[in-house]
């Protein structure tokens, strides 16, 4: 009897699971079963793993052969555990201890020929494997990419079965020689690993970088439309750039404050004013993710199967902008599978609701969770899972079906349609906003006149000096922006002075401010301090931070 077990792993949701596969090959008639919960996908590896085997010029055991996965209570689906599987088959073939292999981990399904097919999800598992104390790990050579930054651990990309038992033959010394001059040909990188998870992370390195990747942009599948410089009459102004935008000085401005922060913001105005032009130009000012914030969106992109093959960690934030005839699934996730909605792809990043009043009203709800605890819950009858969902977001609306009421055109809806069409959006999603903003018609005057005009790269500078005050305030917690603080957090850093408290104090009893808008009109006021680079809050910022609730009380509270 022979008995190995060998270290792979697989997804669930986006986090990575480790699966110990034990192999027992004893005397007997041949027989070939895989226990421990395994899926159609698992079942399915037998027969692509004797045909790996097989065609790699390998023998495959004429005996009784029993495959147990554990641990044997969860699910296992996909095909992850092909390369494990096979490794243990051949183990008598591989000259290292077991010591040696419990370290090792592997990964990666493989196809009849014996190569390693790339994967969706195998940085998370990669992750974990790091985190549980596995000091090498094996996957596809199309995935390294993605993986190549995690420190502290080795990466080997492989091409087939044979290599990785080629590799497993191999000193230490000679696999690293082999490995770079591989990486170096397939990647120009003679570097097998940077420092990214498990070495000490240069955040000032990171947040200090004021230059928006254009180059970054136009390589992530992330982002819809591709940036280039323009030929405009100011160097560095790139597509979707904020110095295009005429007028709307103050829905800029509302925007820059809404990203510096994190801040959830709705634009509101007749149609062709630019509310869509200016949420699509906030792209153009997302600072650059830090290190973890790029593990973290490349992860659930992994897990999700939106990476290309051979693509590295995405350095942007995401900008999701789902269409108003998307189902409920595909916005917050689930079905059979519980896949990722869009709340989880724009997690650290920004999603966009183009004519908000036009989404069914039950997918504007199923964002009250999601928005407040920045995960969503997906509950299934066999498994339960949960989604990051921290995403910034930007809807725009007409302010009635006929888009004029109180513009500068007549409106021609009657009032029962004007309040049955804003009443789409309830009192608690209005509740969960931070920043209201009107956009409206803009004067010829104003139109022509982009004197004060900034480009989104002097935007964005302002942004990340915000961005970085918050990264130093937070540094100790899982967040990176004032939008997230708690109730202690803003008793710890949003404390008012004399004027400020008076002010703010008044504006609670006026308006009948219910805790959570007062919550947050007190974020956004930290928010606009930040951006001043100030450490107290003014009662100018506590009066700022309310003028963008003018549109609220002009739209939704009109009496």
């Amino acid at each position: 009897m022979l008995f190995r077990s060998i270290k792979s792993g697989m997804v669930m949701g986006v986090d990575g699971l480790i699966v110990d596969i034990e192999v027992d090959i004893s005397k007997g008639m041949p027989y070939f079963s895989v226990v421990g919960l395994a899926g159609t996908e698992v079942k399915e590896s037998k027969e692509r793993v004797r045909s790996a085997i097989l065609n790699s010029g390998y023998d495959f055991p004429l005996s009784r052969l029993v495959i147990n996965l554990s641990p044997a209570d969860i699910k296992k689906d996909g095909a992850y555990l092909d390369l494990g599987i096979c490794v243990g088959i051949l183990r008598s073939r591989i000259k290292q201890s077991d010591d040696y292999l419990a370290e090792s981990g592997f990964l990666g399904e493989l196809s009849l020929d014996g190569r390693v097919k790339n994967m969706r999800g195998i940085l998370s598992i990669v992750i974990r494997m790091k985190k549980e104390g596995i000091k090498r790990v094996f996957i596809p050579i199309s995935n390294y990419p993605e993986c190549r930054g995690i420190g502290g651990m080795e990466i080997i990309g492989i091409d087939s079965v044979k290599e990785c038992i080629k590799l497993l033959e191999m000193a230490p010394k000679d696999r690293e020689v082999y490995m770079s001059s591989k990486y170096a040909n397939l990647y120009g990188d003679n570097k097998i690993n940077g420092p990214i998870l498990g070495q000490a992370e240069n955040n000032e390195g990171v947040l200090s970088k004021s230059e928006y990747s254009i180059q970054a942009a136009r390589n992530q599948g992330i982002i819809d439309e591709k940036y280039s410089e323009s030929d405009m009459s100011r160097p560095g102004i790139v597509e979707d750039d904020f110095f295009n935008i005429r007028g709307n000085i103050l829905a800029k401005r509302a925007a820059m404050v809404a990203v510096a922060g994190g801040h959830n913001l709705l634009m509101i105005g007749p149609p062709g004013t630019g509310k869509t032009m200016i949420a699509r130009s906030i792209r153009t000012i997302l600072p650059r993710p830090n290190t973890q914030e790029e593990l973290e969106i490349t992860q659930i992109y992994s897990a999700a199967g939106l990476l290309r093959e051979g693509q590295g960690l995405i350095r942007v934030r995401p900008f999701r902008q789902p269409h108003h005839t998307a189902t409920k699934i595909s916005i917050i996730g689930g079905g059979s599978k519980a896949s990722l909605g869009e709340i989880t792809l724009a997690h650290r990043g920004v999603l966009f609701l183009d004519e908000v009043a036009e989404f069914p009203k039950q997918i504007l709800e199923a964002l009250r969770q999601p928005i407040e605890d920045s995960v969503v819950n997906i509950s299934r009858i066999n498994h339960s899972v949960t989604y990051p969902a921290a995403f910034q977001l930007i809807v725009s609306m007409n302010p009635c079906p006929c888009g004029y009421y109180k513009s500068h055109k007549e409106c021609s809806c009657r009032q029962y349609e004007i309040e049955k069409y804003l009443g789409k959006i309830s009192g608690p999603i209005l509740d969960r906003m931070d920043v209201f903003c009107e956009v409206g018609k803009v004067d010829f005057e104003e139109f022509d006149d982009r004197s004060k005009s900034m480009t989104s790269k002097e935007i964005l500078q302002i942004i990340e000096v915000a961005r970085r005050i918050q990264a130093d305030r937070f540094n100790d917690r899982d967040f990176y922006v004032n939008s997230q603080m708690t109730s202690e957090d803003i008793e710890r850093y949003c404390s008012l002075d004399q004027d400020s408290a008076m002010v703010a104090g008044s504006l609670y009893k006026k308006y009948g401010l219910s805790n959570r808008s007062y919550t947050r009109l007190i974020k956004l006021a930290r928010t606009i301090a930040d951006l001043e680079a100030r450490e107290s809050i003014s009662s100018r910022d506590i009066v700022e931070a309310f003028s963008y609730r003018k549109a609220y009380y002009k739209y939704f509270c009109p009496y």
